[in-house]
């Protein structure tokens, strides 16, 4: 996605797909901005919360007060995989929608798994967060050895650094 959730105490979020972008844009519509939180309940479209942020704010670099959520990259994949269905599992490992995380030094990271809440604290959201499984576990692909090798080749700066954060304070 590449897009900010910049929140109104001055921190921020890197919105990254199939890592909680959708629950913390959807808690910080209706924490921040309940007029647009409105405008997204009567969407007939199903626009990704981050949609009806008033002001949009693309990453760029590292700009200050900015956090990044990080997921375990095979899991990452597996759910894009799942739910970008216009392309197959083969086509995903040859050109993946959802390319590796963007670089940058981030004052503060938030495991997917484990901190999303933390992470929705940190920005200041009021409302309770709300984990969405937008992918159902039955449709994530298995994947076979030689596959994860190829996800692991893709993504393996984001897998050294979600293996850095394993049972470590951050």
């Amino acid at each position: 996605m590449g897009e900010l959730l910049r929140s109104q105490n001055g921190n921020a979020i890197v919105l990254t797909p199939r890592s909680g972008s959708h629950s913390l844009s959807l808690a910080a519509l209706q924490s921040f901005w309940s007029d647009s939180y409105q405008e997204y309940i009567k969407d007939p479209y199903n626009k990704h919360p981050a949609w009806f942020f008033p002001v949009h704010e693309q990453y760029v670099d590292s700009p200050e007060g900015v956090g990044i959520v990080v997921r375990n990259p095979i899991e990452r994949f597996r759910s894009m995989v799942a739910h970008e269905t216009n392309k197959s599992l083969i086509e995903h490992l040859s050109n993946p929608v959802y390319g590796p995380l963007p670089k940058g030094n981030f004052v503060k990271y938030f495991l997917f798994e484990s901190q999303l809440q933390e992470c929705a604290d940190w920005l200041g959201v009021t409302v309770s967060l709300e984990q969405i499984a937008a992918t159902e576990p039955i449709s994530k692909p298995v994947l076979t050895l030689e596959q994860e090798i190829v996800v692991r080749q893709i993504y393996i700066d984001d897998i050294i650094l979600w293996e850095s954060l394993q049972n470590k304070e951050i």
